[in-house]
């Protein structure tokens, strides 16, 4: 920048005297010129100064109706008018110059900006991530708004745990909050406020993918939420859902909780932005139910239907498997291939349903239960006291089979007409109309067989058989 000397004093310049031989009267010409101020120095472009220039002639009298030129050595520093009004354009030093007639005299002008108020842009701005940035401008500025280059700023954060800056004005989030920026230059100073408000740009989900094999299994999905620098967004609240709650649903928490086979996306929802994890459900059948799982048959041919599923391991059903069925002892009871299983005789077994390695069993007892007992012949008339006939009994099931292994117990209910021994003899012991009673001892004791004996005369006979 150029700084041309001062005009100091006003320097003069005086032009030669003009000496006549004559004794006329000597002219009157311009000799010094003087300018006021003397020193001018200007803080703000578009600033002026008026200055004035004083004539003085060769005998040192002020030439009142002197014609006065003002000029600038340099009008990119400043311009000065007609009348001596000096302008500051830009930064730097210049002199002007006041002429008349052959006359001149300069005084020293500086122009140099001093910040008198400042401009940060932008002058608000929230940070939605831990890390970051926004480029701060600032723009010093003098008492008439015009801007000033190459000043020295400070920056500074009000509080740095919330952002910081360097001495560039870069900007940096380090946790959530306010701080006010602030640039200053000289006196002056401005402030940007300054918001750190993390906010989530995505979500990390884990596992993201998870298959349960038992209805009723759960699974913790764990979502988090981060910013776009990959920071944890503290206190972002999440939002669950599932694609197919008859697959899977999923608490407050992301708990997911398997409800039936098939496949269901489980999506954890914060803010603007949510991240999914597919969930699987497939069954594994671990064991084979039969049910029921005890059962007693009271006749033969009796029958009961057996079934037979598949379970997984929280003991629900899984679809799809065929099972083999097979009876330990078909002596005692037989299945097809349904699972109807069919009494055959007295006894126990045990009745499988297979399937692959699988496989579970079903306890079958038959038993038979009499409810009939036969007397023949039911009804009998003997001739004479002494005669005799042979009774047979037969304990029944409701199917009409006959109740193995089963003894019978013989009683007379009128002695005094026939009585009857251990092996259904009935003998006649007096006249009239007796009734012979049997019960089976085994599985029936509630049922009775009856036989009606007549005996019609007390003379002796031949014995009836």
């Amino acid at each position: 920048m150029r700084r041309p000397g001062r005009w100091a004093g006003g320097l003069a310049l005086i032009a030669p005297a003009l000496i006549f031989a004559c004794d006329s009267a000597e002219p009157l010409v311009a000799t010094t010129i003087r300018i006021s101020p003397l020193d001018v120095a200007f803080a703000a472009l578009g600033e002026t100064r008026q200055l004035t220039a004083s004539v003085s002639d060769q005998n040192g009298n002020t030439l009142a109706d002197a014609s006065v030129t003002w000029a600038s050595n340099d009008n990119s520093v400043v311009t000065v008018n007609a009348s001596g009004l000096v302008t500051a354009v830009g930064n730097g030093s210049a002199a002007v110059t006041a002429s008349s007639g052959s006359a001149a005299g300069a005084v020293g002008v500086t122009v140099a900006q001093q910040p008198v108020r400042m401009g940060v842009t932008p002058g608000t701005h929230t940070l939605v991530s831990f890390g970051e940035t926004v480029q701060l401008a600032v723009q010093p500025l003098d008492a008439n708004d015009n801007p000033i280059a190459g000043v020295s700023v400070e920056w500074s954060s009000a509080d740095e745990s919330v952002a910081t800056v360097d001495s560039d004005g870069l900007v940096t989030a380090i946790a959530n909050g306010s701080a006010d920026i602030t640039a200053a230059a000289a006196e002056a100073s401005a402030t940007a406020a300054v918001t750190v408000d993390q906010r989530p740009a995505s979500v990390d989900l884990s596992p993201s993918v998870d298959t349960l094999v038992a209805i009723g299994d759960t699974v913790q999905l764990a979502a988090r939420p981060l910013d776009a620098n990959g920071h944890a967004v503290v206190g972002a609240g999440v939002e669950w859902s599932s694609a197919d709650q008859a697959v899977a649903t999923v608490d407050s928490s992301g708990l997911v909780t398997a409800v039936g086979n098939g496949n269901a996306d489980i999506t954890a929802t914060a803010g603007e932005t949510a991240a999914a994890a597919s969930v699987t459900v497939f069954q594994v059948a671990v064991a084979v139910d039969v049910v029921p799982a005890a059962t007693t048959l009271f006749s033969l041919g009796d029958t009961v239907r057996l079934a037979a599923s598949s379970v997984d391991a929280n003991g629900y059903g899984v679809q799809g498997f065929s099972f083999t069925w097979s009876s330990e002892n078909e002596a005692v009871a037989t299945v097809d291939s349904e699972g109807l299983v069919t009494a055959v005789r007295t006894g126990s077994t045990d009745v499988f349903a297979t399937s692959g390695e699988l496989r579970d069993s079903a306890g079958i007892s038959v038993a038979q239960l009499a409810s009939e007992v036969r007397v023949t012949p039911a009804t009998d008339t003997l001739e004479a006291v002494g005669d005799t006939v042979r009774l047979t009994a037969i304990a029944l099931d409701r199917n009409g089979n006959e109740v193995e292994d089963t003894d019978y117990i013989w009683s007379a209910s009128h002695p005094s007409v026939v009585t009857v021994d251990g092996s259904g003899l009935v003998t006649a012991t007096g006249v009239g109309t007796g009734q012979i009673r049997v019960r089976a001892t085994r599985a029936g004791a509630d049922y009775i067989g009856t036989a009606t004996i007549t005996v019609r005369r007390a003379s002796a006979g031949a014995a009836k058989r």
